[in-house]
């Protein structure tokens, strides 16, 4: 390959790429690991910068290689790419571009372009039966292209250079567009009307190698291809010599090329040769000159094409098969509705408790019962020690017989005053003795009707004092309970008065009792680190084997929602809330 060549393609190559400030084309010398440079390019303005460490890399792993966001001495920063050329099983040399440092996004447009660059530095190194002039020819039939302003200066200067170059009559382009083939451009000829003859029967034949993703070439006797419609063109025009050529651009056709001759200059392989390697590489920027060209609207509704397109087809299908059950799952859960139901924590407690106190200072004596026996109205619960008061009861009534006998003596000596003062001390003697007696009395604790024993376990407290009024035992009874839940404040804005619900207990897991809200409390408590309201309600046809204290979980049915928004109402609170305090 001369470098005269390598200088022409390593040009064209800056110039597809954007934003390129210096490019090299690096070869190994044979039979060594040292780099010759083949062609060098630089923008106007642009330093040079060290490209040999991109070589290095790219040549010491074999494959593309990238330094992004890379800080030059002069404070700028670029990104370099560099990409291996390998024949066979030979590596030929390394492609090195500098670029001005951009979006993360673009390498592997990048890479795309250098990819298909190296093809064709792997075609000229391994073709050497072609001269420079051929390679000339080919590079110079693009570069006319790529001057062109516009996507149909470019179909037009495209038809009217193979058509010099290959000395045919007429070179005609179309476009593959819903499975058929338009003629949108012929040599030496701006204005052309599809719908005439000639035109139709060319875009058949392109529709015929299009279809068997073939070169056609006529005549050829020796190849099995169908050439029906090109055989028909050169029956009814009088060109004998045609050949057709599909382009391709990311593996799908987007059109074809016909050139037309005299019966008396068929196609060579040089032609067909020359013609292919052009179209490989004008395909690709003649789709992306007219992407670009392209109304708004029009983009979108390809873009939007390709997005559906994707989205159908068969690539990702365990994805897209999820993606479209999660879709169905969410319509139907915001179509369908279920009963919207508050849970809360709850507590079983009796609807009246009342509570066994001691009736005076004392020492605890004896105890019957503890917390959570059942009993009966009048029967034991515990006593205290009456040492004290009998001893206070006897000095009572020491201190009575006293002043009865000074009442007397008094009485006898008609000291009137003296029978006056003695006779309140022994009204006073008697009411203490009174109040001692009634306080004996006091000191055996029943219970006032039957029920169940709550709170209170005095059995290791025998011989301890109590004070009067301290709280000994607390009594439910055995019948008419009600529920306590323990409402989060999130929630309570659902609950109402009247509303019914279930309960699940702890003790009794396999049975649920039917619950009524009777009473919300206007005032919130703290519990376990909550906020919480606590909502009273009452139990239908509630057990005997239901004890007060007893916990679980009770359901307030609120009415019916969406099943999404029942899923989903806790976190758009919480976010709302959280989006508000920003």
């Amino acid at each position: 390959m001369s470098n005269r060549f390598a200088q022409q393609w390593l040009n064209i190559l800056c110039q597809q790429v954007a934003d390129t400030q210096a490019a090299a084309l690096m070869a190994l010398e044979p039979g060594t690991k040292k780099m010759r440079p083949v062609a060098k390019w630089l923008a106007d303005g642009a330093t040079p910068g060290d490209l040999s460490p991109i070589c290095q890399r790219a040549l010491a792993t074999n494959q593309p290689a990238s330094i992004i966001d890379a800080l030059q001495p002069d404070e700028t920063r670029c990104d370099f790419f560099a990409m291996p050329v390998v024949v066979g099983s030979a590596l030929l040399g390394v492609i090195a571009l500098k670029l001005q440092h951009s979006a993360v996004e673009r390498q592997q447009a990048v890479f795309d372009t250098l990819q298909q660059s190296v093809q064709w530095w792997q075609l000229a190194q391994g073709q050497s039966q072609f001269s420079d002039d051929f390679y000339a020819a080919v590079v110079n039939l693009l570069a006319g292209c790529m001057e062109q302003n516009s996507y149909p200066e470019v179909l037009i200067r495209l038809a009217t250079e193979l058509a010099q170059t290959l000395d045919c009559e007429r070179v005609a382009i179309g476009e593959f567009h819903d499975n058929y083939t338009k003629v949108v451009a012929i040599s030496h000829n701006a204005q052309l009307d599809p719908q005439t003859n000639l035109l139709q029967k060319i875009a058949d034949a392109m529709d015929e190698a299009i279809e068997q993703d073939s070169i056609v070439v006529v005549p050829n006797t020796v190849s099995a291809i169908i050439q029906r419609a090109h055989l028909e063109v050169a029956r009814k025009y009088g060109y004998g010599s045609l050949l057709t050529l599909p382009m391709l651009h990311c593996g799908e056709f987007i059109g074809a090329v016909t050139l037309l001759r005299s019966e008396q200059r068929p196609f060579d392989s040089r032609s067909v040769r020359l013609c292919e390697q052009a179209l490989a590489l004008i395909a690709p920027y003649m789709a992306l000159k007219k992407i670009d060209e392209q109304a708004l609207t029009t983009k979108m509704g390809v873009s939007l094409k390709q997005g559906l397109k994707e989205f159908f087809g068969l690539k990702g299908l365990a994805l897209k098969l999820t993606g479209v059950g999660l879709l169905v799952f969410l319509l139907l859960a915001s179509i369908l509705r279920g009963d919207f139901r508050v849970t809360a924590d709850a507590v079983l407690e009796g609807k009246i408790q009342r509570v066994v106190a001691a009736p005076i200072s004392g020492f605890l004596q004896s105890a019957a019962v503890r917390a959570g026996d059942t009993v009966r109205q009048g029967e034991v619960m515990a006593s205290l020690d009456d040492a004290e008061l009998q001893l206070e009861l006897n000095k009572l009534d020491g201190q009575l017989q006293k002043f009865r006998r000074e009442y007397r003596e008094a009485l006898s000596s008609g000291d009137l005053v003296k029978v006056r003062v003695i006779s309140a001390q022994i009204d006073q003697a008697d009411a203490e003795m009174e109040l001692t007696r009634q306080q004996l009395q006091k000191i055996v604790l029943t219970a006032p009707f039957d029920g169940v024993v709550i709170e209170g376990d005095l059995s290791q407290k025998l011989g301890s004092p109590v004070d009067r009024g301290s709280t000994l035992f607390k009594i439910a009874p055995l019948e008419g309970y009600r529920i306590i839940l323990k409402v989060d404040e999130s929630a309570i804005s659902y609950v109402r008065e009247g509303q019914k619900g279930s309960l699940v207990l702890a003790s009794m897991p396999s049975q649920t009792f039917s619950l009524v809200v009777q009473k919300i409390t206007a005032v919130a408590k703290t519990d376990s680190g909550r906020n919480i309201f606590r909502v009273e309600a009452s139990l239908e046809n509630a057990p005997e084997l239901l004890r007060p204290g007893m916990e679980g979980v009770g359901k307030i049915e609120t009415g019916r929602a969406s099943w999404l928004w029942i899923w989903s109402h806790e976190m758009l609170a919480w976010l709302r809330l959280w989006i508000w305090s920003w």
